[in-house]
């Protein structure tokens, strides 16, 4: 979890139980296991997504821009006020994911998030990356973002062994809540995914290796577009407008 600048291609698909354990039997000779995994595999991703009051970068997603970008706060299974948590930018751009992310302590992350100082100031934290945290203190003010989200899931993660850039991730338990804006009160939420469903990653440079792309045509994964950020606020559009329905509205 140390590198700090990505630039690659990512695939998703969503998967059942069913497909998940013949995948993870197929492509066992092919993959390690992430070194950060707990014993069972799995740990504990939670997210706080920072957006425009009028949620411009859930919209710039839902109209296909070419161009999307996203501001979010991540940490690793449980965390206080004094751990490290990572702040990161999220770009794409015709279909190539770049992100770049700064460690920084908890309580110091929320104080540079919610502080509206003017854009050519210096941050003066101790991160691992002062540049990057420069450039999202000019995207925070610039756009006047606010959390929006928190989503939180659980992730198996493994690397191809053949080419460690090559990342295969199976997130479950996908959830979300729209307040308590405080990662150290853990990773509680509303479903937003039926629990028997995964959300399948693959993260490259460049194709699929023969040997994946064979394994994921034979369990008949078909890629599609699925943003845990936007599926979220989805979800929150659909029950406010059912509500609105019921109320005659």
């Amino acid at each position: 979890m140390g590198k700090e600048v990505f630039n690659r291609y990512e695939r998703k698909y969503v998967i059942d139980y069913d497909t998940y354990e013949k995948l993870l039997r197929d492509l066992k000779p092919y993959i390690n296991m992430d070194k950060y995994a707990k014993n069972d595999g799995y740990y504990t991703i939670s997210n706080i997504y920072y957006d425009t009051v009028d949620k411009l970068f859930h919209h710039e997603r839902m109209k296909r821009q070419r161009f999307r970008q996203k501001l979010r706060l991540r940490a690793y299974n449980d965390v206080s006020l004094d751990d490290l948590v990572f702040l990161e930018i999220k770009k794409k751009y015709k279909g190539l994911v770049n992100k770049r992310r700064t460690k920084i302590k908890l309580k110091d992350v929320y104080d540079f998030l919610s502080t509206k100082e003017d854009i050519s100031v210096t941050p003066e934290y101790e991160v691992s990356n002062q540049q990057i945290l420069r450039e999202m203190a000019f995207l925070k003010n610039f756009y006047d973002l606010v959390p929006t989200l928190v989503v939180a899931y659980e992730r198996q993660a493994f690397f191809a062994i053949e080419d460690d850039d090559i990342r295969i991730t199976f997130d479950k338990n996908v959830r979300r809540r729209k307040e308590d804006f405080r990662l150290e009160n853990g990773s509680h939420g509303d479903l937003i995914l039926n629990p028997e469903l995964f959300i399948l990653e693959v993260k490259l440079n460049g194709t699929l290796p023969l040997w994946l792309a064979r394994i994921l045509n034979e369990h008949m994964c078909v890629k599609r577009r699925f943003s845990k950020y936007s599926n979220s606020h989805n979800i929150i559009e659909e029950l406010v407008d059912k509500e609105k329905y019921h109320m005659g509205i």
